[in-house]
């Protein structure tokens, strides 16, 4: 069954061969019955056909007064070049060219300029020989001794703008200007020049450097002339070319051109004329003619071509053409004396063909049986099973049917290049049409070959499974990645390294092929490395996270290669390492904290009891002196430790976050003065004097003022338990610069220790701990590490200094 819808395959693929050579030929056959390859003076040009011509004469058509058009456009470019060369119709050698106008003969020079005056045939053979500039190093005193000590400026008498006029033909007339000196007003300095060796001098003996003064006039000169000389040299080139070409023996074009400059005429024709002779009659009697004179407003013709489109030829060498000029083209069509362009496109002017229609909609119904063709063809192309041995490359299947389209192509692009490009001059040889014929049946073996293969790939899934450079490519990756997992740092770096240069570098060698593949390799590796540092980023990431406090970020590393896998796995189980001691810290400090508040709270109520009992024995009458000291003593350690109580209540709650913070304005300065007024009656009983000096009236900051009150509740306690008596108690309050620009509201309280201070500063804000070892003195040791804790909560700073006995508070807020 299989092999029965290969063979319809194949005999489709035989018609299609058929059908795109029938379309191609079909196509270039229209082609050139619609365009005719005329050889005229600068080679072929392509003419089309039109449609319309069918009817008319050749004299009367489209073809005739295109090949017209071309050739008064020529007529008038070699008119434009006869007045720049000729004298009275003749090339003149002699023929004085003013550079700068010629240079800037399509503008008008006002005033005077700069310029020199050659002989036509000084400045074409120098243009030949080219031009020798020399770089040289010079002083300023030779600068100033090698160009002259006066400028030569040129001035045109009668510079006439008008009439079509321009400056190039107003120094064409004959004792038309006049010179004027300059003397130098320029300062030179050492320096670097371009000298030009003057193979030829001026009409009056000079050299560019005898003209100018200055360097920007010598380089500006120098440049005119070269510049006209290069152009006079190529319009001479065009000019000998052109002039016989267009004679009367060689050409069945007529023309007579005159034109009047300061009432001399000269004459630019290729017919003789007799004396008195009506030259309008003389060319109308060629059969085709064209009259036209600006200057009288004047345009007479028997072609189709309109005066616009001869007056825009004109205007294209308007530099040569002043409105004063009658120009008389004619074609001879009574006898076509010569053989050229338009007797070559009388010969093809009969090769129209006369069934382009239908030879399209042929074309068009060929397509579409192809496309049809195809498309079925494509639709019963079955499945390669998986488990077939001996599947071809997808690449070799490409390379294949290219290289059977590229032997049609290669043969046809070499004939291109015998005829230098010409594809129509090609064409026109019939046996060339056989040929390209069978050019385009192999070519479209090869095409199908391509189409149906890779198709059949392509449905059976095999499309890049049997690809070569899959293959290759995951061969180097595994190389890669064995390299990269099992080896040495060395190994790992250097081995890759070193073949992946050596192998650009044979690459790079062989040529254009090698220089692709390089950069397919090239983007590979990039590829490899850009995904290794994509894994690194992940890694990274995750590390990010886990320093952030993300203990329980992961990365994945399933898809992960080389050692960025055991990188992964490390900071994996860093990430589970630190996770475990956080959750044993959270739960050890839970721990502490829950058995803190549960003895306080167990505590708290038989002591509520014991101090309401030691209240009501008070208030009883006891005689008793020693029993009266006994009450006073309970009632003193049951308050102490009712404190203390209180005191672990609020550390277990600021351990455990278990507070609330409600944060606003609050001035800093009234607060601390009535926390002071508080603390009066405690001052006086310990023998101190508070002394309280703030920068402002008032100094606000944000804070939680209950939170902020226990704070400096807690700093005056411990002043009063641990100060010694009869000092005084010093309180600052400040601003301070802070982040971001801003300023911090710095409260610090200092005093005198009644002990010594023999402990370490980190130690003060435990829980427990007080400053006097021998804990001679009332309190829990849990003041300061309250107050600690109280002011970090509410976003301040909190640190202590000792210097010797005296010891210092300084707590910081932002100010608002």
């Amino acid at each position: 069954m299989k092999d029965k819808r290969l063979g319809k395959i194949n005999v489709r693929s035989v018609v299609q061969h058929f059908l795109a050579a029938f379309i191609v030929l079909i196509l270039l056959f229209t082609t050139q019955g619609t365009n005719i390859l005329i050889n005229g003076v600068n080679g072929d040009v392509s003419y089309s056909l039109h449609e319309a011509d069918k009817s008319r004469a050749y004299e009367e058509s489209y073809l005739f007064n295109n090949i017209l058009g071309n050739n008064i456009s020529n007529v008038l470019r070699l008119v434009s070049q006869r007045s720049q060369l000729e004298t009275d119709g003749q090339y003149d050698g002699d023929k004085i060219i003013d550079v700068t106008a010629y240079v800037n003969r399509g503008s008008v020079l006002l005033g005077g300029y700069i310029t020199a005056h050659y002989h036509l045939s000084d400045l074409l053979k120098w243009a030949q020989n080219g031009f020798e500039t020399e770089r040289k190093a010079m002083t300023a005193e030779e600068c100033a001794s090698f160009l002259a000590e006066e400028t030569t400026y040129t001035h045109l008498k009668n510079n006439i703008v008008s009439g079509g006029m321009n400056s190039y033909l107003s120094s064409q007339l004959d004792d038309n200007s006049i010179t004027s000196n300059k003397p130098r007003n320029y300062e030179f300095q050492d320096g670097q020049h371009d000298i030009l060796k003057c193979r030829y001098q001026t009409v009056d003996g000079k050299n560019i450097e005898e003209i100018v003064s200055n360097w920007d006039e010598y380089d500006t000169l120098r440049q005119s002339v070269e510049s006209a000389s290069v152009a006079l040299l190529s319009n001479y080139n065009e000019y000998v070319k052109n002039i016989s070409y267009y004679s009367y023996q060689n050409s069945n074009i007529r023309y007579y051109v005159s034109r009047t400059i300061n009432n001399k005429t000269d004459i630019y024709t290729n017919v003789s004329v007799e004396e008195d002779e009506n030259l309008l009659d003389k060319f109308k009697n060629y059969g085709k003619y064209i009259y036209y004179c600006p200057n009288e407003l004047s345009y007479e013709s028997n072609t189709l071509i309109k005066e616009t489109i001869v007056r825009s030829m004109v205007k294209n060498y308007s530099f040569a053409y002043p409105d004063q000029i009658k120009v008389y083209i004619g074609v001879d069509t009574a006898a076509y004396p010569c053989d050229d362009d338009f007797t070559q496109g009388k010969a093809g002017f009969a090769k129209y063909s006369p069934y382009r229609s239908q030879l399209y909609f042929l074309c068009a119904l060929f397509v579409f049986l192809y496309v049809l063709l195809l498309i079925i063809s494509i639709s019963q192309i079955s499945v390669i099973p998986e488990t077939t041995q001996n599947r071809t490359f997808t690449e070799l299947i490409a390379v294949r049917g290219l290289a059977i389209i590229a032997v049609p192509v290669g043969i046809a692009y070499l004939d291109s290049i015998m005829y230098k490009g010409n594809i129509d001059r090609l064409l026109e040889n019939p046996l060339i049409l056989i040929l390209v014929g069978i050019g385009v049946f192999i070519a479209d073996i090869g095409l199908l070959d391509l189409i149906y293969n890779l198709t059949e790939k392509g449905k059976s899934g095999l499309l890049w499974k049997d690809s070569l450079i899959k293959k290759l490519a995951f061969g180097a990756k595994d190389v890669i990645v064995n390299t990269t997992n099992n080896a040495s740092v060395i190994v790992r770096t250097w081995v890759p390294y070193a073949i992946f240069v050596l192998l650009n570098i044979l690459l790079v060698l062989i040529g254009v092929p090698g220089i692709i593949t390089a950069i397919v390799l090239d983007i590979l590796i990039g590829v490899f490395i850009y995904r290794q540092n994509l894994d690194r980023d992940k890694i990274i990431h995750v590390i990010e996270n886990i320093k952030n406090g993300d203990v329980g970020a992961k990365v994945e590393v399933e898809n992960l290669r080389s050692d960025n896998v055991a990188l992964a796995e490390a900071v994996n189980s860093i990430g589970d390492g630190i996770k475990m001691a956080v959750d044993t810290s959270m739960k050890d400090e839970k721990m502490k904290a829950d058995l803190i508040t549960n003895v306080s709270h167990d505590i708290k109520t038989p002591l509520t009891s014991i101090i309401n009992y030691v209240d009501l024995i008070k208030r009883e009458k006891i005689d008793n002196d020693k029993v009266k000291e006994y009450i006073d003593v309970l009632d003193l350690k049951s308050q102490k430790l009712k404190q203390l109580t209180e005191d672990l209540v609020e550390v277990a709650k600021i351990s455990s976050g278990n507070i609330n913070i409600e944060l606003q304005r609050t001035d800093f300065v009234e607060l601390v003065n009535q926390t002071i007024g508080e603390f009066y009656e405690k001052f006086e009983d310990s023998n101190l004097t508070p002394i309280f000096k703030h920068e402002a009236a008032s100094m606000c900051i944000t804070s939680d003022a209950h939170h902020l009150w226990r704070v400096i509740e807690n700093l005056l306690n411990n002043v009063c338990k641990y100060a010694l008596s009869g000092t005084r108690v010093y309180m600052d309050m400040k601003y301070v610069p802070g982040k971001d620009d801003r300023n911090n509201v710095e409260f610090s309280i200092k005093n005198i220790s009644s002990t010594e201070l023999n402990i370490d500063v980190a130690e003060l804000t435990e829980r427990f701990i007080r400053g006097d070892v021998s804990r001679a003195t009332e309190g829990s040791g849990l003041g300061l590490s309250i107050a600690k804790n109280l002011t970090i909560a509410q976003g301040g700073t909190f640190d202590i200094k000792l210097d010797g006995d005296l010891f210092k508070v300084v707590i910081s807020f932002e100010a608002v």
